[in-house]
């Protein structure tokens, strides 16, 4: 018990320095589930996010991710593509705030059951894309494959691939999922391999590491207390050997809101 005092002390500290410091420029904004714990995002004011776009509410998927960003809304670091019935309510965000981020439409309408809840939940980080491109949007896929000649893009089975993947740079990915474990093992990724549990998720379960956290620049956030998961030591380990900092936005366990999209209004 006092071990793990020590170390959640340890992590405030860090945080505070962060905070007094600041992480992002005074024009850098995130989308977050609407759902999200007021404490979590007033840490984030405190770190120095200038705005915050609450996700749209999607009642045509399960409660328990009609909030998630990465299911109404795909981004790639350079566009976001939202699904049709999202689009209204993200595009009168992106006029008010002047983002200057592209928004196209998508094509599919999402509904409630499986595959149909999955069409932008794709995983890109730089010219990786990982998910099940059998399901996902055409508009992704061609932007993927056209606008993107470069791209490394990895098919797999699990359809919320976003929600399942915490893609720590652009060559290293942690997963509870072992299909998607396998596969990028076979691509010659660094990927960590975890345990499935120890994230919340509404009235699920359990949630999955992705939608439990967020990467921007060299920081790594988690919504909740990651020393709260049974797999801490080895996360801690895996993101810090790639030069990462880790930032624990919250306490008690991980909560899964559909990942956060962090981008600068440049």
């Amino acid at each position: 018990m006092k071990k793990v005092v020590v170390v959640r002390k340890k992590v405030v500290i860090e945080l505070g320095v962060i905070m007094s410091n600041g992480i992002f420029n005074r024009n850098t904004f995130c989308i977050v589930d609407y759902r999200m714990d007021e404490k979590i995002k007033q840490t984030l004011f405190d770190c120095g996010i200038s705005k915050i776009i609450p996700s749209f509410r999607n009642d045509k998927v399960y409660d328990a991710i009609n909030g998630h960003v990465d299911i109404s809304l795909y981004y790639d670091g350079s566009v976001f593509i939202s699904a049709p019935e999202a689009f209204d309510y993200y595009d009168s965000f992106f006029i008010e705030l002047g983002i200057k981020k592209p928004l196209l439409m998508g094509r599919k309408t999402l509904s409630e059951k499986y595959p149909n809840n999955v069409f932008y939940n794709v995983c890109s980080v730089g010219g990786v894309h990982i998910g099940n491109f059998d399901f996902t949007d055409e508009s992704i896929s061609d932007r993927i494959n056209k606008v993107n000649c470069d791209s490394k893009v990895i098919n797999v089975k699990q359809g919320y691939a976003n929600c399942s993947i915490l893609a720590v740079d652009e060559r290293s990915f942690i997963t509870a999922d072992n299909g998607i474990y396998k596969k990028l093992v076979e691509e010659n990724f660094d990927v960590l391999k975890i345990s499935s549990g120890g994230i919340s998720l509404f009235d699920m379960d359990y949630g999955f590491i992705g939608g439990a956290s967020a990467t921007y620049k060299e920081y790594v956030f988690f919504f909740g207390d990651l020393d709260e998961h049974p797999d801490h030591a080895r996360i801690k380990e895996f993101v810090t050997e790639r030069g990462k900092k880790i930032i624990s936005l919250g306490k008690g366990n991980l909560v899964d809101y559909g990942s956060m999209y962090i981008f600068d209004n440049i």
